[in-house]
């Protein structure tokens, strides 16, 4: 049946529907940014707002983050999965169980220890936070991927005369990379996007991520200071760095998924 000209149909077209509605919005975004003035729009964010050390920020808490993440997790996923030591389990489900606070809850909290280590108005006050709410996400991913490797690839590489940290550098990150992109577009997705933290954390506009840039046009657009228009434009030109990684890592991106259902 899955290979009959009927199956196919309904599936593409099912496709088709979804990418449609899924698209709507960006469509809506794109066509409205070009109302009336057209690329005038998009001149008149960088001539209002100097996003440059907006942009600046929001590289270095998206690196700075995805080299703490990959760091923490997949060292932490290795050892999860292929040491053995007292009380595995139970840590190991204890730092599942953060998957179930939600970030309002812990938005005061992270604010009073970030202000206490005076990282207020820097990017390693995003950092760190980014880093503790995007980790165990990721380690679940990273040990589900360790698990699916047999235990003969230790056995073998520890006859060989490696040590563990050997076998980890050597063998498993290597072979582990279509799950680690998974783990860097979820990150990289994830800190860019993120808005709340980076109101709060950093309150001065020139140090601001720029996710935060377009709700300076949004607060000017409801007193008529700036058009619709420009807002849309604003939105485009924050958004435009995500197409753009998505465009470079679709095929890393698909690759893991790939991998990880065969292994899974």
């Amino acid at each position: 049946m899955k290979k009959s000209p009927l199956f196919s149909v309904m599936g593409h077209t099912v496709c088709i529907v979804f990418c449609a509605i899924l698209m709507y919005p960006l469509v809506v975004m794109l066509s409205k940014s070009l109302r009336n003035n057209g690329l005038g729009n998009y001149l008149r964010v960088f001539r209002e707002v100097d996003i440059l050390p907006n942009f600046r920020t929001s590289l270095i808490v998206v690196f700075g983050t995805l080299l703490l993440v990959t760091m923490v997790t997949s060292m932490a996923a290795f050892a999860f999965s292929k040491l053995n030591f007292p009380g595995r389990d139970l840590i190991y489900f204890i730092l599942l169980s953060a998957m179930m606070v939600p970030t309002a809850a812990i938005l005061f909290p992270l604010f009073f220890i970030v202000r206490g280590l005076h990282l207020i108005n820097t990017p390693w006050a995003l950092v760190f936070p980014y880093v503790t709410l995007n980790a165990v996400f990721n380690l679940l991913i990273l040990k589900n991927f360790f698990d699916s490797f047999p235990k003969e690839l230790m056995e073998a590489a520890t006859i060989d005369g490696a040590n563990t940290f050997g076998i980890y550098f050597r063998i498993m990150m290597p072979i582990s990379m279509p799950g680690l992109s998974i783990v860097l577009i979820q990150t990289f997705l994830s800190a860019w996007n993120e808005l709340q933290m980076g109101m709060t954390f950093i309150n001065r506009p020139k140090l601001q991520p720029i996710s935060v840039v377009p709700l300076r046009f949004v607060q000017q657009t409801v007193t008529a200071t700036y058009p619709i228009e420009v807002m849309y434009a604003s939105l485009v030109i924050c958004l435009l760095p995500i197409a753009l990684f998505y465009i470079c890592a679709q095929k890393f991106l698909v690759r893991g998924l790939s991998a990880g259902a065969i292994k899974g």
